[in-house]
């Protein structure tokens, strides 16, 4: 599917494919709205900000931290029915940091952590949680860590990334040609987005398309997302 596209996924999940970046991720998520969503997920893949999270660790965050100090809640009832049907798998919690652009060292890894009290990172969920905040409809963030703590991302990616995340293959023959030391880099990114990928699709397994938000929402729940995003202060797309 290419960067803008919708796909239905059975009767009741509809998939919107974003691309990179906060305006892309922002006008996916409208447009979910606009055909009919009763819920909005943040599905994809995510930087690791902490060490404990290995490539391919599961992150569903019970908030979305941004620079300006806000704190967007995903949905509690929603999240723990797709935790308890995970059943054993490993599921890391707490904060998803928002960043406006790719974070290539671990240096920027690390400030970031310390600045958002968060364990992982990406550039769309908080545009989704805006756009579930503006309608009242709940949210649920499902990312899965691609490049960890540790790895750094060579130039080759960081200056060739495309829309959908991508990098072309011409760039990136050509970046290996003059710095073939990136190779062992770029073979690690590439494994974690395979551990990434299978993490992924065990919660689709194992939710189902819709990722039980109708069960979610047939039960009694606190009405988290029409409560306003919360104040803090940093300590150091379905239907």
């Amino acid at each position: 599917m290419r960067v803008g596209e919708q796909r239905a996924l059975g009767e009741r999940a509809l998939l919107a494919v974003s691309g990179l970046g906060e305006q892309r991720a922002e006008r996916a998520a409208q447009a979910l709205v606009d055909a009919g969503a009763g819920g909005l997920v943040s599905w994809g893949c995510a930087a690791g900000l902490s060490a404990e999270l290995p490539a391919g660790a599961l992150c569903l965050p019970e908030f979305i931290a941004t620079a300006d100090g806000q704190r967007w809640p995903t949905d509690a009832a929603w999240r723990h029915e797709v935790v308890a049907a995970l059943g054993q798998r490993a599921v890391f919690g707490g904060a998803l940091a928002h960043t406006s652009q790719v974070l290539a060292s671990s240096a920027a890894k690390r400030a970031l952590a310390a600045q958002a009290s968060a364990v992982v990172a990406d550039m769309e969920s908080a545009a989704v949680a805006r756009v579930a905040q503006r309608h009242g409809l709940p949210l649920l963030v499902v990312r899965s860590v691609v490049d960890p703590l540790g790895l750094a991302l060579p130039a080759i990616v960081t200056d060739h990334v495309d829309e959908s995340g991508r990098v072309p293959l011409s760039p990136l023959l050509r970046g290996l040609l003059r710095q073939p030391g990136d190779l062992l880099a770029l073979l690690q990114l590439a494994s974690g987005f395979r551990a990434a990928l299978t993490s992924l699709r065990a919660v689709a397994a194992s939710a189902g398309a819709d990722l039980l938000l109708t069960q979610a929402l047939s039960r009694p729940r606190p009405d988290a997302m029409n409560t306003p995003p919360n104040r803090f202060t940093p300590e150091s797309a379905l239907d």
